[in-house]
């Protein structure tokens, strides 16, 4: 990086609201071009700080500077706010369904993006959103104007949300957890896009996350930030190789990696620093699990799965393909593959919340496709699902209470007395204190809203669970608290899991059998220690190649690695070619 000027400085910035201060004078500066890293758990100011930055967290009082070149944001009036915002500094969000509009094409949003900063006309706007797609690797661009949100894949959308961000050609791009819930290859795709924009446009790009590993190959500086403070900066070489602060340390040891000992509970970055190298919590015992397969029943059989859907313009998509596996009592057998192979169909599928074209699934001797009313009705209390996203699927409005009772009502079981006993048994279960009681999910964080999601699930007492991505919106700790709490009640309860998720070191550690999934098909399925050890199918491998990995040099080769790879399958660096993600709705 040559010696310029910063584009963006921040000085001494806290966040107040009321007597609470969760930003605690927080300072870091951004060159033209340069990638800085904002990383830290859940809770430790980042997101605050970006909105800061942005000037959108209402009822906040912004405290120290925040200069973009030569103006301070901090004076700047609304109106001038807006003219920055979106202009001259660019956010992309997480989730970028929340802030796409589900009715208006892509098209529309594209377009109105340019024109509220550039003065063209519709023309020259459709013209611009075309390249702005074609730059960021949407393929058919011109096609995919004319299609809504949903019809695209996370990594799609977030490609969409980059080229908007881009559209003005902003001096800073805040990236607030852009790849969090995406599988390893779209993030590699997201972060090479990112790459991309720095250093052709000389973008300033901030990346706030808690994925050490993707920070550690795409960041150049890294600024560890907990309870509202930066606690340590430093070149990413410098601090991945030399940490000095403690709570670095530990959160550098706290990686879920492909090394990590499936036999013993993940530590957490606070279990860490509380308690040396010792682990303070308890995890179920994975040779039990790895028992299940070889001797248990079989609970779940599916036999040649299919499921093919008709878009709006009559164009009919095979998403599920001849898929066959089984799961055996106190089994979990992991679904891995990209965003897009199917592994969601095959959930439903799998409680019959949704109709199958052929094949069949067969639960404990039970056939829930044929099965109608209450005999359907009764065997689903038999089998849960979890969900990605906690905040969605819990009522905003209900309490934690309401909201595990609801389940009980829904089936009419028990007593008002009877169901308040069963609501604090299953809050006991998941390590809820009766304090969350009357809470609603809006007071609480990622982590306890997924565990009142498992409470709920649980209270029915059923044998089977499907988690279907029910870690990859947590950060690392909240993600190893409810992976190790998972495994305490599969021990406890006997449970049977399927368990699907994009990211494959969690997947070796939950699951004794392994399938992977590609094009709706799976392309390889096997006992985990032998598909680890000798992954038989190249897109498994390339899986494998695109996790990134906590250390700057190691990530650095992966990557050029993994590039090599894709290239060599004719795929650039993605693993789906443009013309098959563009007829799959990609």
């Amino acid at each position: 990086m040559t010696d310029v000027s910063p584009v963006l400085q921040v000085q001494d910035l806290t966040v107040s609201y009321g007597d609470a201060m969760p930003v605690k004078g927080i300072s870091f500066s951004v060159r033209p071009g340069e990638r800085i890293g904002l990383v830290g758990e859940s809770g430790s100011g980042k997101s605050l700080t970006a909105l800061s930055i942005m000037r959108l967290n209402d009822g906040a009082t912004l405290g120290g500077s925040i200069r973009l070149r030569d103006r301070e944001l901090l004076t700047l009036t609304k109106r001038e706010m807006t003219r920055v915002r979106g202009g001259e500094i660019a956010m992309v969000y997480q989730d970028p369904m929340s802030s796409l509009n589900p009715v208006r094409t892509i098209g529309h949003q594209l377009v109105e993006a340019i024109r509220l900063h550039d003065r063209v006309s519709k023309e020259a706007a459709r013209a611009r959103a075309v390249e702005l797609l074609t730059e960021v690797g949407v393929p058919l661009p011109e096609e995919r104007l004319a299609q809504y949100p949903h019809e695209f894949s996370g990594g799609m959308r977030q490609r969409v949300m980059i080229a908007m961000a881009m559209s003005s050609r902003p001096a800073v791009l805040i990236a607030d957890e852009p790849t969090t819930a995406l599988d390893v290859t779209t993030q590699s795709r997201i972060i090479d896009l990112l790459d991309k924009l720095a250093d052709e446009h000389g973008t300033a790009v901030i990346l706030i996350t808690h994925d050490l590993g993707v920070a550690a190959g795409f960041c150049e500086r890294i600024h560890v930030m907990r309870h509202g403070r930066v606690i340590e900066e430093a070149p990413v070489d410098t601090l991945y190789a030399a940490p000095e602060h403690p709570y670095t340390k530990a959160l550098l040891g706290a990686v879920v990696d492909l090394t990590i000992d499936v036999h013993q509970p993940i530590r957490t970055a606070a279990e860490v620093l509380e308690s040396g190298t010792e682990a303070v919590t308890e995890a179920g015992s994975i040779s039990a699990i790895d028992q299940a397969r070889e001797s248990g029943d079989v609970l779940v059989d599916v036999e040649g799965l299919s499921k093919v859907f008709t878009l709006g313009s009559g164009r009919r998509v095979t998403a599920v393909d001849d898929v066959s596996f089984q799961i055996r009592r106190g089994e979990t057998v992991g679904l891995v593959g990209e965003s897009g192979s199917g592994k969601s169909t095959v959930s439903k599928a799998v409680l019959a919340l949704g109709g199958i074209d052929a094949g069949a699934v067969v639960f404990d001797g039970h056939r829930p496709h044929e099965m109608r009313g209450e005999d359907l009705r009764q065997l689903r209390r038999r089998m849960q699902m979890v969900f990605q996203d906690p905040f969605s699927a819990l009522n905003r409005r209900q309490t934690v209470a309401q909201i595990i009772e609801a389940p009980l009502l829904a089936h009419g079981i028990g007593t008002r007395a009877t169901r308040a006993d069963k609501v604090r048994e299953a809050m006991h279960r998941v390590r809820l204190d009766e304090e969350f009681t009357h809470r609603l999910p809006r007071s609480m964080s990622g982590g306890q809203c997924q565990r009142v999601s498992i409470a709920r699930s649980l209270v029915l007492e059923p044998e089977f669970l499907v988690l279907d991505e029910s870690v990859s919106a947590l950060d690392v700790s909240i993600q190893a608290q409810v992976l190790n709490l998972l495994r305490e009640l599969q021990a406890e309860l006997g449970l049977t899991y399927l368990f699907i998720s994009h990211d494959l070191a969690v997947i070796r550690y939950m699951s004794s059998t392994v399938a992977v999934m590609q094009h709706g098909r799976i392309v390889e399925i096997g006992a985990r220690d032998a598909l680890f050890a000798n992954p038989q199918h190249e897109y498994t491998r390339g899986l494998m190649a695109a996790i990134p990995v906590a250390d700057p040099v190691r990530e650095r080769r992966r990557r050029a690695d993994a590039a090599a790879l894709w290239h060599a399958q004719g795929v650039g660096t993605g693993v789906i070619p443009a013309a098959s993600a563009a007829g799959r709705g990609a």
